[in-house]
């Protein structure tokens, strides 16, 4: 909500280029945080399989 108010404001003072910044930087963000949860869960189903691995010796 506030970046979408920023964008405006930047857009009605006539700072487009500010406004296309804050919206490309939110883009960036968001495609962040989706890649680094696609990698954590890439790492859990690993340290979930090496952790069965180690049980299985132990016993």
């Amino acid at each position: 909500m506030k970046l979408r108010l920023s964008m405006r404001a930047a857009v009605s003072l006539g700072h487009a280029d500010i406004a296309r910044f804050l919206g490309r930087a939110r883009r960036w963000r968001c495609n962040l945080l989706k890649r680094a949860v696609h990698e954590v869960g890439r790492g859990n189903v690993i340290t979930a399989a090496v952790l069965v691995a180690v049980y299985v010796v132990a016993l």
